[in-house]
């Protein structure tokens, strides 16, 4: 693929330096109107730029790809993961121009797909987390699209108009230079990889360049109900949440999360009833003994978690005017008002940092939580703050959101080393993720597809992806409750957001199979899943003596090199399994309740035909058998 790049250098004095005609994978030095700019080899290659004087800072670099025009089948933009779904048809996707910032912390990568649906091509920069903007630059859209240059042209500019490369970046070093490292892969470097294997080896270059930890909590990884979607905020109350604690329990559900509204009206009220989100004490009459309430949960089995958004401070909130000197507030003067009604604490404040962090560990010390759901973050305008009354310490929004969610991690886990922390993706990419436990795809109900692509994303950098609370109703027959439920587990950790008391026994057993499968095989979970074709149909997940094998949306055919556990979450019927070498071996087709359909002695010889039914457990034991494992398909799993 022929490939170029320019780097345009901008100076905070607005100063503008290009350098043109860059190879990627060839060394480049230049040196002009007293800016230089070093690009070496390596991959992903480091590129330093160096201003005239640490006195005329970097304000931004702007790295842009031309390349030949080819057609592709899709591109996964730069994103979060929560809304790329939404882009990722090539005629959408030509007027593309986005930023990462405080509401939306991006990725800054573009994917595309070719005919065969692995990615074709990859640019990105990896750099420390900052504002960053995205556009295309060919083809234009002027009157109409101007695709006739056949050149695909874009930008990734690192530093906004708004918040420039901050202080920490720009003025690090003495002579003022900025490293960061461009990444550019083609099918010739990695043929046939599906597009989230290439945005996961972005990731750990990002992890390993900036020396990103892993957190691992073992307990964050299980099933997980949630008191959003089934309900109006106003009538969640503790009973309700008490029923479906003693009846998720019964289904494999361990962690729950007490949502939006406990503590008085919640942001599914009509826009004319008044918030007082930011007090964060319990509503009276629906909650009016918390302390009561968590360790009952305990008691039964459970582990309590709290929906929070420590910086959200409502105008009716007693604790307005305390927090009003600490407040974002726009060049009108005035707290910026967000679009469904609060305020916000401004995270380039350190002491309003302190006030999120006081607030977050006030329900370990006050209630004895044992995790925390952290929300609305993605909902803080992308603005900057004039209040004239606070100091700011850092000179970006996302610098001090990260801050912000070190300071709350770091202190509630200094009073529960193992509390679990629910991230939202908007806040939960791989820089930002280390502050939690989990991160979770954007709000999903009833939207198995878009549930599945955004945790997909979430796994390119986590195991630990925490789908959107999923429901599952009467109306699904069991069949279709399997899929739902193994469709979420093909990619994350099983969550729902379901009255329970109200679903039929069918469903329930299906819920109750499915998830205590997955807690007997939970360490298995901690490991990346691996997508083995383009769509995302096929994803497997090594374990010591098999493999797992979740057939998704369209599934597909599957080669074989030892025994394995395939998990349909789609409706085909009939499957080919191919062996490395012809061997006997032992099938067994479990349904969606568990209940075995068959099981034979197969000749796996070239491709075999082996009958499935939806939302079913298909083992294969090839021979010799290896040993049998908890969690395997022996009498007592099934």
């Amino acid at each position: 693929m022929d490939a170029t790049f320019s780097i345009n250098v901008i100076l905070r004095s607005g100063r503008q330096v290009l350098f043109e005609g860059i190879r990627y994978g060839r060394a480049f030095e230049a040196d002009r109107d007293g800016v230089s700019l070093r690009l070496g080899e390596g991959f992903p290659a480091p590129v330093t730029v160096r201003p005239p004087s640490r006195a005329e800072a970097v304000g931004a670099v702007e790295y842009n790809l031309y390349s030949d025009m080819r057609n592709y089948h899709r591109p996964i933009v730069p994103d979060s993961g929560r809304w790329y779904v939404f882009q990722m048809q090539m005629v959408n996707f030509w007027r593309h121009a986005t930023q990462s910032c405080i509401n939306d912390v991006k990725t800054p990568l573009y994917i595309f797909t070719g005919p065969d649906q692995c990615m074709a091509m990859a640019f990105g920069v990896v750099g420390l987390n900052y504002e960053t903007a995205f556009r295309i630059l060919e083809p234009r859209h002027n009157r109409a699209l101007i695709a006739y240059m056949r050149r695909l042209s874009m930008q990734i500019r690192r530093g906004t108009e708004l918040y420039p490369i901050p202080d920490s970046v720009a003025l690090a070093r003495p002579d003022g230079a900025v490293t960061e490292h461009l990444y550019f892969r083609t099918a010739a470097d990695a043929p046939g990889e599906p597009w989230p294997m290439t945005l996961r080896d972005f990731a750990a270059h990002q992890k390993r360049l900036f020396a990103l930890p892993d957190v691992t909590v073992r307990r964050a990884l299980a099933p997980l109900w949630c008191s959003w979607t089934d309900w109006m905020s106003d009538d969640v109350t503790d009973e309700v949440v008490l029923r479906n604690v003693r009846e998720g329990l019964k289904l494999g559900i361990r962690n729950y999360i007490i949502d939006d509204g406990w503590f008085g009206p919640g942001l599914d009220n009509d826009s004319d009833v008044e918030l007082n989100i930011g007090d964060w004490e319990p509503h009276p009459g629906r909650f009016p003994d918390m302390p009561h309430l968590v360790r009952r949960i305990k008691q039964l089995g459970g582990l309590p978690m709290v929906w929070c958004a420590p910086h959200a401070v409502a105008r009716a909130a007693k604790c307005f005017d305390r927090r009003a000197d600490h407040l974002i507030v726009g060049d009108d003067g005035l707290p910026v008002v967000t679009p469904n009604g609060f305020c916000s604490l401004c995270f380039m404040d350190p002491q309003a940092r302190r006030i999120m962090g006081d607030i977050a560990a006030s329900f370990i010390q006050r209630w004895d939580f044992d995790g925390a759901k952290y929300d609305l973050f993605n909902c803080v305008p992308n603005v900057r703050c004039a209040n004239p009354r606070h100091a700011h310490d850092v000179s970006s929004m996302i610098e001090g959101l990260e801050l912000t969610l070190r300071e709350m991690a770091d202190r509630c886990r200094a009073l529960k080393p193992d509390y679990v922390i629910e991230l939202k993706q908007n806040y939960g990419t791989c820089f930002l993720a280390r502050y939690g436990t989990m991160t979770r795809a954007g709000d999903t109900p009833y939207s198995l597809e878009a549930n599945f692509l955004r945790a997909l994303h979430v796994q390119a950098y986590s195991p630990f992806a925490a789908n959107d609370y999923q429901t599952v109703t009467n109306a699904d027959s069991p069949e279709d409750a399997a899929c739902v439920v193994l469709k979420m587990m093909a990619v994350g950790i099983p969550t729902y957001s379901i009255d329970l008391d109200r679903l039929c026994e069918a469903n329930k057993q299906v819920i109750a199979r499915y998830n205590r499968w997955y807690n007997d095989n939970l360490d298995a979970f901690l490991a990346h899943r691996v997508l083995l074709d383009g769509e995302a149909g096929v994803l497997k997940l090594p374990r010591a003596d098999d493999d797992l094998y979740f057939l998704v949306n369209h599934g597909g055919n599957l080669r074989l090199d030892r025994s394995a556990v395939i998990l349909n979450a789609t409706y085909n019927r009939d499957l080919f399994v191919r062996p490395a070498e012809d061997c006997p071996a032992t099938a067994t087709l479990l349904d969606c309740l568990g209940r075995q359909v068959w099981r034979k002695r197969v000749a796996l010889a070239g491709w075999t035909h082996l009958e499935l039914l939806p939302g079913a457990m298909l083992g294969i034991e090839m021979a010799p058998p290896p040993a049998r494992r908890a969690g395997g398909l022996s009498k007592e799993s099934t």
